[in-house]
């Protein structure tokens, strides 16, 4: 069968699924199934080809630890120089455990900090804060001043950019909850300079996730730019743009190939518009570093037909994979050892009691069978972020793997791992 998917994540050879040299099958009757399996060289190789892409100005590559926030992973990816982009504190925290003493290379974003949180990374001495409101300003300003530190700040910056993109995480528009409307933003820092304890040295934007038209990219940074230029002239030190992420990926398939000529394209609408700035530049990608280096590995429990209509139900279900659910968005589905014979228009379903437990709707497949596996591709970000214990289902281990090894890097889950924090009344 042939497979368009991004190598050297997930490839078939000699007719089975292999996660880079480990075959698929293996992994299931060692670690069970729901299961989710990550190629750490995929990793590697989307990670380096942001870095060698933005090559031409100072930059950081802050990983998004939203997009999937293992330790495992953000250990390897702090080990390659990466920085992170955090927007909580929970985030902050996954980070100093998995890479300590390297918290002044994080960004913390996000609309709703609390002040224990602003503690937590003024201790930590993190890199910037992305400042989201006046009231956010306020309280950061008061929290710093108490802790007598100095908190570097970037207000992040709407720019009123749309972008092609699901409605849900698009975030560059007035109407989002995002940002500071552009047009006050010189009023802000004006206020930003007048306290002791804060230091403006940034300006922020992110216009959303999962973009594939370059265009919104450029007009953003664009703007940006004539903001940084006007600040500068008002004698602000703004020595760092923060880009933000939203580079997507290709969910219907690709090759490799096509993923370096986004990037690329991704450089190509940000550099000229911050090139002559000769800021520092931070991007925050996340889905695009380990979306495509994912997949959900499953097997097949059931068969059944409901007036005409066939379903294949499997292990797992939208508690582990809620994307499909939450934003009808589109996964390739691929069996682990496919059948020969004509293929079968089926809905992928779960067991979980909702009807909205769907992987796919009327999507043809080759023919599966009770017992097969099947791998759900490009689920390695916001599959395993988002997983819950709806139903009370464990959530699914996580497994690594790099040429011919595997490790696990997140047990399973068991029914006293779900109930250990609750109280006997």
């Amino acid at each position: 069968m042939s497979l368009a998917t991004r190598p050297p994540a997930f490839t078939y050879l000699r007719s089975k699924l292999h996660a880079e040299k480990v075959p698929m099958s293996r992994l299931a009757e060692r670690f069970s199934t729901p299961l989710y399996v990550y190629s750490a060289t995929a990793i590697r190789r989307r990670f380096q080809a942001f870095d060698k892409a933005f090559a031409p100005l100072p930059h950081t590559i802050c990983y998004s630890v939203k997009a999937s926030s293992n330790l495992s992973l953000l250990a390897m990816l702090g080990e390659m120089g990466a920085g992170f982009d955090v927007v909580s504190g929970g985030e902050l925290e996954r980070v100093m455990f998995a890479v300590p003493m390297m918290a002044h290379r994080v960004v913390f974003s996000g609309v709703g900090k609390t002040a224990a949180e602003m503690d937590l990374a003024l201790n930590a001495n993190i890199f910037l804060f992305n400042v989201e409101s006046e009231s956010e300003l306020e309280l950061l300003s008061e929290r710093a001043a108490k802790l007598g530190q100095r908190a570097r700040v970037a207000l992040r910056v709407n720019p009123d950019v749309p972008a092609e993109t699901h409605p849900y995480i698009s975030t560059g528009l007035r109407e989002h909850k995002f940002g500071i409307p552009i047009e006050e933003a010189a009023a802000l820092y004006r206020k930003a300079a007048s306290y002791a304890s804060l230091d403006p040295a940034g300006v922020s934007v992110h216009i959303g996730s999962q973009i594939m038209e370059m265009e919104p990219f450029a007009a953003a940074m664009q703007r940006v730019t004539g903001l940084v230029n006007e600040l500068r002239a008002a004698g602000h030190n703004i020595w760092c743009v923060d880009a933000g992420g939203g580079l997507g990926i290709r969910y219907e398939g690709g090759p490799d190939k096509d993923f370096q000529a986004d990037v690329k394209g991704y450089a190509a609408a940000i550099l000229p518009a911050l090139g002559p700035l000769g800021a520092h530049l931070l991007l925050e990608p996340g889905r695009s570093i380990v979306g495509a280096a994912g997949a959900l590995l499953t097997r097949v429990l059931y068969k059944k037909t409901n007036g005409g209509k066939r379903f294949v139900i499997v292990d797992a279900a939208m508690n582990d994979l809620i994307r499909p659910s939450l934003y009808k968005a589109f996964h390739q589905i691929v069996p682990v050892a496919p059948r020969p014979g004509p293929e079968e228009v089926v809905d992928i379903v779960g067991p979980v009691c909702e009807t909205g437990d769907f992987f796919a709707r009327d999507r043809s497949l080759p023919r599966l069978e009770e017992g097969d596996l099947v791998a759900i591709l490009d689920a390695g970000a916001y599959g395993m972020s988002l997983a819950s214990n709806y139903n009370s289902r464990p959530r699914a281990a996580e497994v690594f793997v790099e040429g011919r090894k595997a490790k696990v890097v997140r047990l399973r889950e068991t029914s006293r791992d779900q109930v250990q924090h609750e109280l006997d009344l």
